[in-house]
């Protein structure tokens, strides 16, 4: 998203307008795929073509596995602590979580760096957030 908003050189109304449609997007556990073009009127691939524009934003509904349900509940059932670990966004991570039947209390990735924006979870031990936590988002591959 941050790489199409800086290649159609978007302004900051344009950016948090964006922003504010993908955060009601992620809400409804839908992600977004932005969507930009270019005139190139030389038709070549060595041109440089024209500047970007952005065109839109087009949402997309990845929905967990058919028998991510029943597996989440047998596992609860047998007292198994499931915990979610995802690189989406916060919002879709909770969806997911209160579709899934699994909880919403779901926390940033940066929680666990003590980076969190929430005092009182930079203050809990490490131990304590994570058994607190029904799941981590913005969780990226190092």
């Amino acid at each position: 998203m941050k790489q199409i908003l800086a290649l159609c050189n978007s302004k900051d109304d344009i950016r948090i307008k964006v922003h504010t449609v993908i955060d009601k997007f992620a809400e409804r556990g839908l992600r977004s795929l932005a969507v930009a073009r270019q005139e190139v009127p030389e038709k070549t691939r060595e041109s440089s073509g024209g500047p970007w524009e952005f065109v839109g934003l087009l949402p997309l509904f990845d929905p967990p596995r058919h028998d991510s349900v029943e597996t989440i509940r047998r596992a609860l059932n047998l007292g198994v602590n499931v915990k979610m670990i995802t690189g989406d966004q916060l919002a879709i991570a909770k969806e997911t979580g209160r579709r899934l039947g699994m909880g919403t209390n779901m926390y940033p990735s940066s929680s666990l760096l003590g980076n969190g924006k929430d005092v009182a979870l930079s203050s809990l031990p490490f131990d304590e957030l994570i058994e607190r936590a029904d799941g981590f988002a913005r969780v990226f591959p190092g």
